[in-house]
């Protein structure tokens, strides 16, 4: 993807790493403050929120940069499913004990409303997930040593699909358990770490029952934990791969001087983020409206660059959007930026 960008101009090369620079560190707060805020659920506040948080952090890029993040790999994928699993049940009791919408107690409140708006807005900036991750997924595939080839592309496009369509039936169940068992119980989720994710964990608790309390402690904690890990290792990627292609070094030097790159890069990740959580660690929802609010307003100059890159000269007609599915792309497209540009207008002018 980043060569596709490079081959649009190097305006949109450059715009891609400078849009990265400015959200890798409120992505990797997110993320890790809420695993952070599990840590000290599961285990205890023995230490505090940004200890925990550090201590996270610190090994994240050990682990990393040791090289054996593809055993927590096939740990995550074990832990997704069971997650999915749980959370299906949940929803089944949940629907099964409340019903397919929130009760009579839930408050009354207009979509037009600044509430609603700023909701939808910070919902969708992560759901399913953020866009910048095809990216990733691009340079991991590469990472894999598999050479270029139409298998390749389309083990690669089946691989991202299961995992795209799994975040998106996981989007919607946490939507509806949260409308259900929080919203709809006239209930919100608090600033405070250790009361925000007994809140999240609870709601799988309140469904299902006290005993899948720590099941669903543990369960939640390795995913997101994974996650950290996966948004810690997307970033430095970027950096290494972009490195490789501006550098002008001998091929060895620079492979060399690469890795140098992507463990720096890591470094400066992690120290930023760690300073961002710890001026946020009293107010962890406010850290997460504005990350995933962050995500969404960018969305869509990430979302224009790959319908530029699919729709190169260099890239198989075959392989473009065509026919109806071109339309639903550009109108898809055109829907996430008219969103977003109104979202500015409304937080900044209106």
């Amino acid at each position: 993807m980043l060569d596709g960008y490079k081959k649009v101009g190097n305006w949109a090369f450059y715009l891609f790493l400078i849009l990265t620079f400015l959200t890798m560190f409120f992505v990797q707060s997110g993320v890790t403050i809420v695993t952070a805020a599990l840590a000290m659920n599961l285990f205890g506040d023995v230490i505090s929120l940004s200890q925990w948080a550090a201590l996270v952090l610190v090994i994240v890029c050990a682990v990393l940069i040791i090289g054996h993040y593809k055993l927590l790999n096939i740990l995550l994928k074990w832990m997704m499913l069971v997650l999915v699993v749980c959370s299906l049940i949940a929803w089944f009791a949940a629907v099964g004990k409340l019903g397919f919408s929130p009760s009579a107690q839930a408050p009354e409140i207009s979509l037009t409303s600044a509430a609603s708006i700023a909701f939808i807005v910070a919902l969708i900036g992560w759901m399913p997930t953020a866009i910048e991750i095809s990216v990733w997924h691009s340079l991991w595939t590469i990472s894999r040593g598999n050479k270029p080839s139409k298998e390749t592309a389309k083990n690669a496009s089946i691989d991202f699909n299961i995992g795209y369509l799994t975040s998106f039936v996981l989007a919607i169940i946490f939507v509806w358990l949260g409308s259900l068992l929080m919203f709809g119980q006239g209930e919100g989720f608090a600033k405070g770490a250790a009361a925000f994710v007994g809140q999240l964990v609870g709601i799988y608790s309140n469904a299902l029952g006290d005993w899948s309390w720590l099941l669903m402690a543990i369960v939640t904690f390795i995913a997101l934990f994974s996650t950290t890990f996966a948004v810690a290792d997307g970033f430095p990627q970027v950096w290494k791969r972009a490195f490789v292609m501006i550098s002008t070094l001998p091929p060895a030097e620079k492979n060399k001087r690469a890795n140098k790159v992507y463990i720096i890069s890591l470094a400066i990740l992690a120290v930023g983020s760690w300073w961002i959580i710890s001026d946020f660690s009293a107010d962890i929802k406010a850290l997460l409206d504005f990350v995933t609010t962050v995500s969404f307003v960018s969305a869509p100059i990430y979302a224009w660059l790959n319908y530029k890159v699919i729709m190169g000269a260099d890239v198989d007609d075959k392989l473009k959007p065509q026919g109806w599915f071109k339309i639903y792309t550009l109108s898809c497209l055109v829907l996430l930026t008219v969103f977003s540009i109104f979202f500015l207008w409304w937080k900044f002018i209106s």
